[in-house]
């Protein structure tokens, strides 16, 4: 269970972590540059290019803690392709009796808003309670979260999807056991379909500046009865994918290393995956592949930091045009005001 929500930062206000904790607001900026030999994830047109993103950031700590993220890309500086996001999230936290134990009231909010693809916007409002509780020697984690999702595309249904989420802690030697499951449905006209996350990660804190962390995930979502949740053209569309998988398993490798003395984070990530998607029409779909991640951090001053970083990944699909392979190049600097 995250102690806050700085997923939304999407890693942008960890590297300066240990700064920002002396102080209970901060603002920041992010500026970043990349270059990809596969802008669309499709294999037959493997158009290379540039993305350039402008990402602030506002976090503040007090009765509530708030935190704010945007941010605007734009592909090969065209005015065409310009997509604004922005992310916000309110949070509290309960200290419950016992060292550690704690509980948090959240809610947050996404936006996504290409200024010329109408059709790819969407919406999404979340909110949740999470509990963190140690018994005996396990921590236990439980929380409810309610999602809404709607987007701008009638081709796609809007759906609220509530779940419970629960995880265990084991100390083992040497490294942690985790055990976890989520539940829940995803709502929609008259469909209720029921869904299941299973998880397990053994999280290896060999040292304090060396931690290695295995994971794997298995999702399964029931098929619905009557109507799907998107169109068949869409289910070949890189950008909706996620809402037609029926099936993923995922296998994953994070290794992160804290170079203290010269201020640096070096991190690496592995992800092997396997998706089936729903048949819809007559379209079958099954993916597999893998994602590879590493990227370096560099603090010059408690304002400035610096980054690079380089990514891989390959798509095998049963629809020829979405087996693609994409690499990714990109560098950019982090400003804390």
């Amino acid at each position: 269970m995250k102690v806050r929500n700085i997923e939304m930062a999407g890693g942008a206000i960890i590297l300066l972590l240990p700064f920002l904790l002396l102080s209970n607001s901060y603002t920041g900026i992010t500026v970043s540059n990349s270059y990809t030999d596969n802008l669309y994830f499709i294999g037959e047109i493997e158009k290379r290019g540039n993305i350039t993103n402008v990402s602030p950031f506002f976090s503040y700590s007090g009765f509530l803690d708030f935190d704010y993220l945007g941010n605007v890309s734009i592909i090969d500086f065209d005015g065409e392709d310009i997509f604004i996001g922005n992310r916000v999230g309110i949070q509290k936290i309960f200290n419950l009796p016992g060292l550690g134990n704690r509980n948090y009231l959240y809610l947050n909010g996404y936006n996504f808003t290409p200024v010329n693809y109408q059709n790819y916007g969407l919406n999404e409002i979340y909110g949740g309670d999470s509990l963190s509780l140690y018994v005996g020697n396990f921590l236990l984690g439980a929380g409810i979260k309610v999602a809404y999702v709607n987007f701008n595309s009638d081709s796609v249904k809007d759906y609220i999807r509530p779940e419970l989420k629960t995880d265990l802690t084991i100390p083992m030697p040497y490294f942690y056991f985790v055990p976890g499951i989520d539940a829940g449905l995803m709502i929609y006209e008259n469909e209720r379909l029921p869904y299941y996350d299973f998880s397990l990660s053994l999280d290896f804190p060999l040292t304090g500046d060396f931690t290695i962390l295995f994971s794997g995930n298995y999702f399964l979502l029931m098929e619905p009865k009557e109507n799907y949740a998107l169109s068949d053209s869409l289910l070949l569309d890189p950008f909706f994918e996620e809402e037609g998988i029926e099936r993923k398993i995922n296998f994953n490798l994070s290794v992160n290393k804290t170079f203290a003395e010269q201020k640096a984070y070096l991190s690496l990530y592995l992800t092997l995956f396997e998706k089936d998607f729903f048949e819809v029409g007559s379209i079958q779909r099954k993916d597999t592949g893998f994602l590879a991640s590493l990227r370096y951090d560099k603090i010059v001053n408690n304002n400035t930091s610096f980054f690079v970083s380089f990514s891989s990944q390959l798509n095998n699909s049963t629809i020829e045009n979405l087996s693609y392979v994409k690499n990714n190049i990109g560098a950019g600097i982090q400003l804390i005001f």
